[in-house]
């Protein structure tokens, strides 16, 4: 058997094992492209949500003294919206979702036919980006003797002095009451706004400093530091999927077993989308065979991932063990079961000889296979259960 060890830790912030896992939807939503039409003009306002990509462009030209109107007013005044919908398909209706008249719609189509093609790649993009995210989990992993990211400095400013009061001649004759009753409520709060930024500005420098502590004195090899520092960044780690990681150090504090709750071959992204230049999104799903080979890709990137992070971070830890299980059910018990499926010992001196200037070129599975992973695939790439190995042959 492996181990199994009390202290769990979760790779992503706020979830917790048991918590359904969390996605991205390939649903590209209701918003992104819009038309709004009226006596300004005509503009195309166009974004992608969750992008932060967007711009603004008029489409009946430049302005003129006398323009020539580019559609009946009385038949239509209002803003349009172009969606893609779940089945790549362009629709156009107004701000209530009703169809436009077609002489609209297909006049939007025609003029803005290019970007509705831009928005359309940006949304396949969007679309493949949870896939791709899952088969690189490994890209972001840090080079031996790069700097652990700190907690960002303070930066909310300082709240302002509020501005005094400027009385009228009525205010100073008959409301003087008044006018210092408010004077004096607005600087308290004020004051309440000061305190409370004073204390948020505290909390959060006074955490950099004790991780910028735990960093260094970890890096000296003092265990409760390497510890915390440990906690922080695995904690800060953005997985695509749900991992969880616990860990043990050796009693020489040299050496480093890590047990890895692997997310669940459910989690891969079964379908991807092209904008093929023909007004719509074309999607396409991976067979099962294709799903099953990229959950055994993520599974070895992840491991990848939390092995270099520990060399990372860690001088003075020179092995590290790292085994990855799943949890599923048993057809023939109905009991849930975490098997193990894959089970690595690293050598520093060995991970050191990586190039990590060209990470994007490294297969993880290779690189784990080639230093002794047990692992045991089928011809369908199914993992069967595995003996890890135990914590005992770090030493």
């Amino acid at each position: 058997m492996g181990f199994r060890f009390s202290k769990r830790i979760t790779i992503v912030p706020g979830l917790r094992l048991n918590i359904s896992p969390r996605g991205v939807s390939t649903s590209i939503g209701p918003r992104g492209l819009s038309m709004t039409m009226g006596r300004g003009g005509t503009f195309l306002n166009a974004g992608l949500p969750g992008t932060g990509l967007s711009y603004r462009q008029r489409l009946d030209g430049s302005r003129q003294s006398n323009p020539a109107p580019a559609f009946d007013p009385s038949a239509y005044s209002g803003s349009i919206r172009i969606r893609v919908e779940d089945d790549g398909t362009v629709s156009i209706t107004d701000e209530t979702d009703n169809p436009l008249p077609p002489a609209l719609a297909k006049r939007a189509k025609s003029e803005q036919a290019d970007a509705i093609e831009k928005l359309l790649n940006k949304a396949a993009q969007k679309v493949n980006q949870e896939l791709t995210e899952c088969l690189s989990v490994h890209v972001r992993t840090p080079r031996p003797g790069d700097a652990p990211t700190l907690p960002p400095p303070f930066s909310l400013p300082m709240p302002a002095e509020p501005a005094p009061l400027e009385p009228g001649l009525m205010d100073r004759l008959f409301r003087t009451g008044k006018l210092e009753a408010d004077r004096i409520a607005i600087e308290q709060q004020h004051q309440q706004d000061l305190a409370d930024w004073t204390t948020a500005r505290d909390a959060q420098e006074g955490e950099r400093a004790e991780v910028q502590k735990a960093f260094r004195l970890a890096a000296q090899g003092f265990s409760a530091h390497m510890e915390k520092a440990l906690d922080y960044v695995l904690s800060g780690i953005s997985w695509p999927k749900e991992t969880i990681v616990a860990y043990q150090f050796t009693q020489d504090a040299a050496g480093l077993a890590l047990d890895v709750d692997l997310p669940d071959k459910g989690d891969i992204p079964r379908r991807t989308a092209e904008a093929k230049g023909n007004g719509k999104l074309t999607f396409k799903t991976r067979s099962d065979a294709q799903v099953r080979r990229d959950f055994v890709g993520m599974c070895y990137g992840s491991l990848f991932r939390v092995a270099g992070e520990v060399f990372a971070l860690l001088p003075a830890i020179n092995r590290c063990l790292v085994s990855g299980y799943i949890q599923r059910n048993d057809p023939a018990t109905g009991r849930l079961e975490e098997p193990y499926i894959l089970s690595v010992v690293v050598r520093r001196e060995d991970w050191d000889l990586l190039d990590f200037e060209r990470i994007e070129h490294i297969d993880p599975a290779d690189t784990l296979n080639r230093l002794g992973a047990r692992v045991d695939l089928d011809r369908a790439s199914r993992f069967r259960e595995i003996q890890p190995y135990e914590i005992d042959q770090l030493g």
